[in-house]
């Protein structure tokens, strides 16, 4: 979907990196979530806001206009780890920030992957991942806007331990509440221009080359995620 088949089809190169300010509020699913429990399908048909899912695992999120979002495909030194890759990633999209604004408190990981400020998650985040090669999305919350937020999500059916039971509106927050004068356009340019740079630091020696004789098997993976995607 989107960007993430755009960084899909660079997956000959050693580091792909896309952001992206949605235009319209859009549903999208994980890999493996359930519309009809994770979000509100009738709201979303009365309103025309497309449900969609995407190639990754992770939670049901909405992106809209407020938001940006983050693609970055590479390939890297395990097959496996999941939650190491997910930890550095993350660092290196909080590293990235931190170094461009100044925030009131400390942007962190809690849960298996959520970007945090203490206990408010203002950023969700997905792999999808073939051997050697993954791709990592963060969908970022910059404006919060709870009411849509609360018109388009259901509760999540599962839920990590640090969320403790709390509603939308007392979970989630946005960059601009934790930053003074910060805009989705200045994140968009920050992640654009600087995040790369920041994603290689972290890496550091788990950032591989491509690997040729894998390209086959991740084409087929890819396209064996679409036609999932379609049904």
């Amino acid at each position: 979907m989107w960007i993430d088949d755009q960084i899909l089809e660079q997956h000959r190169e050693p580091l792909t990196l896309g952001t992206w300010v949605p235009d319209r509020a859009t549903v999208v699913l994980g890999s493996s979530n359930d519309p009809a429990s994770e979000c509100r399908p009738e709201s979303c048909a009365g309103d025309e806001v497309a449900i969609l899912r995407r190639y990754g695992g992770g939670g049901t999120v909405v992106l809209y206009p407020g938001c940006v979002v983050v693609s970055i495909g590479c390939w890297v030194a395990e097959h496996f780890h999941n939650n190491r890759y997910f930890k550095l990633l993350n660092a290196a999209v909080n590293n990235c920030l931190h170094s461009n604004f100044k925030f009131n408190s400390p942007l962190t990981q809690a849960g298996i992957s959520d970007l945090v400020s203490r206990d408010k998650k203002f950023g969700g985040t997905s792999l999808f991942r073939s051997r050697n090669y993954l791709l990592y999305q963060a969908s970022l919350i910059v404006d919060c806007d709870f009411e849509m937020i609360e018109k388009y999500l259901a509760h999540p059916s599962r839920e990590p331990d640090y969320r403790r039971g709390r509603n939308h509106r007392d979970f989630l927050t946005g960059l601009a509440n934790l930053s003074t004068g910060i805009s989705v356009a200045q994140v968009h340019e920050v992640l654009t221009n600087k995040l790369a740079g920041h994603v290689l630091c972290v890496l550091g020696s788990e950032a591989t080359m491509p690997e040729p004789h894998q390209f086959s098997a991740l084409q087929a993976r890819i396209e064996r995620a679409r036609a999932e995607l379609r049904k």
